[in-house]
């Protein structure tokens, strides 16, 4: 290999880490330097953990912004590398239509600050104190900076660390620490759930359409019948089932979920629902193009070869279709958010002491009928999963024009 083949092998493996890195660097310090400026820091007067959390923003903004949307791309991990002027393949189009479109950058950057936020919660570096209830400070609007722990007792100024930037709940719980601490809760729901919602329908689509014959009536006959009952119905009643067996707990306590995830039982219960009946859709989407694919002169060819079924399927058919299976994990994402927010409402999901939007707008939809009316907490849960919904939302429209052959140009 001649020396200018080797440095630039050895560019591969140091420009792709530095730029993978870089963007959620970038994409705090885009979006948070602003949120920062203009809305946390008023709201989080005193709350030393929230600000503390926020304070990585300044440091990645020269360097992260640089590697990540102004370097030049860096060259491909694996496989040959593309002489000079070389046409671009299908998914570095992608690529490049995807980071023209200032929506699908904006929303990008909005869903990483929303992982952050999960992230650092989960971690305990913010809300840290959610389950935390304190006497007296029940109903508190926001940014009251007066309190009293007693009836009896006169009202003492809070301390910084005490004003409750977004109030407090019924259970004198600060509203900021419940909705941050619901991010986890809503990204941990929507990653396992579409997850195991794509992985049953994907191989279900891929057998079908690959197939077919009577592999192909099973499985059409499956999913119709499926989709034939009221989704909500379904949902309810895989919840209910699942919420009634003792042996699903005993698994629960010694699987990885409990043991290293830390995830309650109630949300785990959802991911398994949810995720059991929202694979159809996708399921009709793979297989429709593995049949158009199927036909195709390599797919023949591969066969006439003698290369075995699973390999040729997997390995050289449905990676042509994982396009679709990527739009669709998008919108399996924010469906599964969606749902989690009805099945607490109901009083199906999590319990009311756990941090989740869901239990705080059901929470919250019984104190607005108070006099005065306490609006903080929907409010707080409902801002909270718009933006989150939005985000993904745009960003799956985006990443499907860019992905889709018929606009390319």
């Amino acid at each position: 290999m001649s020396d200018v083949s080797e440095n630039r092998y050895r560019a591969s493996f140091l420009a792709w880490p530095a730029r993978i890195a870089a963007w959620p660097l970038a994409a705090l310090a885009s979006l948070g330097s602003l949120l920062v400026r203009a809305v946390v820091w008023p709201l989080a007067a005193g709350h030393e953990d929230l600000q503390r959390a926020a304070d990585p923003v300044g440091y990645a903004k020269a360097a992260g912004a640089y590697l990540a949307f102004r370097a030049p791309a860096p060259p491909p991990l694996w496989g040959p590398i593309p002489a000079a002027g070389a046409p671009l393949g299908p998914w570095q189009q992608a690529s490049r239509r995807l980071q023209k479109s200032h929506v699908a950058m904006a929303s990008m950057v909005l869903f990483l600050l929303y992982v952050y936020i999960g992230i650092a919660a989960q971690a305990g570096w913010i809300a840290s104190d959610y389950a935390a209830t304190r006497r007296g400070f029940e109903h508190l609007p926001p940014g009251t900076t007066y309190a009293k722990a007693q009836d009896n007792e006169p009202a003492r100024k809070l301390d910084g660390s005490e004003i409750p930037a977004l109030g407090t709940d019924f259970q004198g719980r600060d509203v900021l620490s419940l909705t941050l601490r619901g991010t986890t809760t809503a990204l941990w729901i929507g990653l396992f759930a579409a997850t195991l919602s794509c992985l049953i329908g994907v191989v279900l689509g891929a057998l079908a359409g690959y197939f077919g014959g009577w592999v192909d009536d099973v499985i059409v006959w499956l999913y119709t019948t499926i989709s034939s009952i009221p989704y909500l119905l379904l949902l309810l009643a895989f919840a209910y089932v699942f919420r009634q067996q003792p042996d699903l707990k005993i698994w629960f306590n010694e699987s990885w979920f409990q043991t290293k995830l830390d995830l309650s039982l109630g949300l785990f219960q959802i991911i398994i629902a949810v995720g059991l009946t929202s694979w159809v859709g996708i399921c009709r989407v793979v297989r429709g193009e593995i049949i158009k694919l199927r036909e195709l002169e390599y797919v023949t060819a591969g066969k006439s070869l003698g290369i075995p079924t699973r390999r040729l399927l997997f390995r050289h058919v449905l990676p042509n279709a994982f396009h679709l299976v990527l739009v669709s994990f998008s919108l399996l994402f924010i469906s599964a958010i969606k749902f989690e927010v009805v099945l607490s409402f109901l009083g199906l999901g999590l319990e009311p002491e756990e941090a989740s939007w869901g239990a705080m707008i059901r929470q919250g939809a019984q104190e607005l009928i108070r006099t005065p009316s306490v609006w903080w907490q929907i409010t707080g849960a409902t801002v909270a999963m718009f933006g989150l919904v939005l985000a993904v939302n745009l960003l799956a429209d985006a990443m499907r024009d860019a992905l889709d052959p018929r606009l390319k140009t």
